[in-house]
């Protein structure tokens, strides 16, 4: 019995999923305390503990990062709130374009500060303060299928995600709803699951969290619905 369940643990992931307990309490802290009712996208490193403990209201999750600082950054011409266990965005016009960056190419791929090394990106400094820290990058929209998400697109995020990848602690990709454009594509099913291939990827909502691939490579039917 005891080696069985050693296995089963195995299958499951248990640096990923174990370890992160409390990921529902800990996105809808973010959702809640973050977001403003659109698309943003933030990612943490916290202290390994706190994704096993609970997620009170009358606890500070991120004491360092006010959230009405980090929302006033996100809401700036900047789209970008820089913190210390925190980091936030909300997608930003192209200049002299109609498109936008999105929310998590801001966070992953354009580098720190603008036009800089381009090795030097958000996510990546966020990542080298605590190599061993609990990692989740929350999303509200999935990455979409347009430009974010498909490995081969100019704006894909999927390289960049190897950082989170390589990164010793605890770690989870996370988004609320699918994106409405890509609601019932194919191409969508693919790209999550080149996503959970770099990083476990979730779906957490209202009813909780669902991991997106399971282990013989198919998207639940939980991360798809509408």
């Amino acid at each position: 019995m005891v080696c069985f369940r050693l296995i089963l643990l195995s299958l499951l992931s248990p640096v990923a999923w174990a370890q992160i307990e409390n990921l529902k309490e800990i996105v809808n802290f973010l959702q809640t305390s973050y977001g403003d009712g659109g698309q943003f996208a933030v990612a943490i490193n916290v202290p390994a503990e706190k994704c096993s403990a609970g997620v009170h209201p009358d606890q500070n999750f991120l004491p360092n990062d006010n959230a009405q600082n980090a929302k006033a950054s996100m809401n700036s011409p900047q789209r970008v709130y820089r913190g210390q266990e925190l980091i936030g965005a909300k997608p930003k016009p192209i200049p002299n374009t109609i498109s936008n960056y999105h929310s998590e190419y801001l966070l992953l791929i354009l580098s720190d500060p603008p036009n800089q090394s381009p090795n030097d990106p958000l996510m990546q400094k966020l990542l080298n303060r605590d190599p061993n820290g609990c990692v989740i990058f929350y999303t509200f929209n999935s990455p979409c299928v347009r430009s974010c998400s498909t490995p081969t697109n100019r704006y894909s995020i999927i390289p960049a995600l190897d950082g989170i990848k390589n990164h010793k602690g605890a770690k989870a990709f996370v988004f609320g709803q699918v994106w409405k454009h890509d609601e019932n594509k194919a191409q969508w099913e693919m790209n999550m699951k080149e996503i959970n291939i770099k990083v476990p990827l979730y779906r957490c909502d209202n009813a909780g969290c669902t991991r997106c691939v399971d282990n013989n490579n198919v998207v639940q039917a939980q991360c798809k619905a509408s």
